[in-house]
């Protein structure tokens, strides 16, 4: 009596073992010869024999045997398998197993878009099948040959997974691509397991970029016309796309902004116009330009410039005289223009003379000049019969201005009584003269300049006279209402912020400045110094710390001392 204990499948990798259970009916011990006989399923074979075994059965007790064919004698598949005892060619039983198959992976590439613009992230997408007959795991790869050496390194690895599939079902596994750093182009990537690769390649485009070709702008340009500057665009990227172009100058704050749109390779031409109405005359800059590529253009405004030289006026002016003030005015721009010359005096003592409607209308070709004359009668009283403010007994300064420059000077108002030759002309300076070594008084150099005693000047006027007065005598033809001080100078040629009679800090000038001033000071005496003169002010910061305003009468004489000792 025989029994069989038979599996239905097991794994390739494991043994193919029958168990048999032998019971001895008769009444001695015998010896059989146990076989396992195995075929594979359809293959029309005799059974072989794959595994044998002599077994001893006792009467007394069943004998269990255990048969095995190992896993190198057979393969995946459908076997049928028998147990055969003794001589007998028959077997005891046949039973059918499956040796199953094993774990096996099928990778296909499953990416939907290997074509992607440059800045713009991907994915690279695969399944991985488990074609086996039961779990499996598998490690999936992503990378991409950046370098396009036609390799895959470690730093060209995307992504590395490991999936655990079961037999007969998948998974899809993916990974991300940024292109920031990629350059337009094809780029293979690859996909692998540890028995499988597939590759594919990823196509990177150049996003829409627009590229400014043929920049152009007027050469010359009127001033207030329009210059109109143009360029040709081009998208030379991969796809459409869109974007501002501007234009924008050097000299000014303003922009000009336009959007454009193009398709891949696509061309336009795009203009823009300048307006040149506020703009200076001279050569201008502009930049023409996209996110992508910027062109630099330039055009030269052109316009009319009025300069004024030659000005001659009265250094005296005696009240009730008339004032005949000329300039030469020339043209030394590029076109023919009309602008208004005008007559302006300081009358308000801020040092910018004001218009008062005495101009003329002047017409001039590039390179012709002419020469503007104004003949007006000033007063000391106010009257609807005079074009110009009143103007008190002092010193003035005024010009002939055009709308690009000037020429301006200063000339002293006087009494008429103060006349010395009772000519009535005022067109050449009748102050005191004291070029031939005579010295003026402090009362004259005051009455010269503001038409009043020294008593009645303000304590920083009579400072800045007296250092006049000790720089005595004046140089050659020069009168005492023509010297200027040094706070006169400052205002009026260097724009010092001080108004005249306020206290007057010379060394609170830019030493640069400081030095000019001195210059044009000195000038006006025969004593010259090649050194710059210290004031009394700056010898008494450097000697006692204070100003010399703040000094006892004592050190004042000292300062005074060794301020003329300068020029000694």
């Amino acid at each position: 009596m025989h029994t069989v204990h038979t599996p239905t499948e097991i794994r390739p990798d494991e043994p193919l073992q029958v168990q048999i259970r032998i019971t001895n009916t008769g009444s001695s011990t015998v010896t059989q010869q146990v076989a396992l006989r195995l075929s594979e399923d359809g293959d029309g074979q005799s059974p072989e024999t794959v595994a044998t075994k002599q077994v001893q059965v006792s009467p007394t007790e069943p004998t269990n045997v255990t048969l095995v064919a190992e896993h190198e004698q057979i393969s995946s598949g459908d076997y049928s398998y028998a147990v055969t005892v003794g001589e007998s060619s028959s077997p005891e039983m046949t039973v059918s197993v499956a040796i199953l198959t094993p774990p096996t992976f099928a990778l296909t590439d499953t990416t939907e878009n290997a074509t992607v613009v440059r800045g713009t992230n991907t994915s690279i997408r695969a399944n991985l099948t488990n074609v086996g007959a039961y779990r499996g795991i598998q490690t999936v790869r992503f990378a991409v040959d950046t370098d396009q050496n036609g390799q895959y390194s470690d730093t060209e690895t995307l992504n590395q997974r490991v999936l655990s599939v079961a037999g007969g079902q998948s998974q899809v596994s993916t990974a991300t691509v940024r292109t920031a750093d990629l350059e337009p182009g094809r780029y293979q990537y690859k996909i692998a397991t540890e028995n499988t690769t597939t590759t594919g390649t990823l196509v990177v485009q150049q996003p829409a970029t627009f590229q400014v070709q043929n920049t152009t702008a007027p050469a010359n340009v009127t001033n207030g016309e329009t210059a109109n500057v143009s360029a040709v665009l081009k998208n030379v990227g991969d796809v459409d796309g869109t974007d501002n172009v501007t234009l924008s100058s050097d000299s000014t704050n303003t922009t000009y902004s336009r959007s454009i749109s193009l398709a891949a390779n696509e061309t336009t031409t795009v203009s823009i116009g300048v307006n040149t109405t506020n703009l200076s005359r001279g050569t201008h800059n502009y930049s023409f330009g996209t996110a992508a590529d910027t062109h630099i253009v330039s055009t030269t405004v052109q316009d009319s410039h009025f300069e004024v030289s030659g000005l001659v006026g009265p250094n005296v002016l005696y009240v009730g005289d008339t004032a005949v003030f000329s300039a030469k005015v020339t043209n030394t721009g590029e076109i023919t223009g009309t602008q208004t010359v005008q007559h302006r005096i300081d009358s308000d003592d801020d040092d910018r003379p004001e218009a008062y409607g005495v101009d003329r209308n002047v017409t001039l070709a590039p390179g012709e000049s002419t020469r503007v004359r104004f003949d007006i009668e000033y007063t000391v009283t106010d009257s609807t019969d005079y074009p110009v403010e009143p103007l008190s007994l002092q010193t003035y300064v005024y010009g002939i201005y055009s709308k690009d420059a000037r020429a301006s000077t200063a000339m002293s108002v006087k009494p008429s009584w103060a006349k010395d030759d009772g000519s009535g002309s005022s067109g050449s300076s009748e102050g005191t003269s004291v070029s031939d070594g005579e010295r003026a008084s402090l009362d004259e150099i005051t009455q010269d300049k503001y038409g009043l005693y020294y008593n009645e000047v303000s304590s920083e006027t009579k400072r800045q006279v007296e250092e006049i007065h000790e720089r005595q005598p004046f140089a050659d033809g020069l009168a005492a209402a023509e010297v200027r001080t040094r706070e006169e100078i400052a205002r009026q040629e260097y724009g010092a912020d001080v108004k005249a009679g306020e206290n007057f800090d010379f060394t609170g000038l830019d030493i640069e400045v400081q030095q000019k001033v001195e210059a044009d000071f000195d000038s006006q005496f025969q004593t010259e110094s090649g050194d710059r003169i210290e004031s009394w002010d700056e010898l008494a910061r450097d000697t006692y710390g204070t100003s010399y305003e703040n000094l006892t009468a004592s050190r004042q004489a000292d300062i005074k001392t060794t301020y003329q000792e300068q020029f000694d």
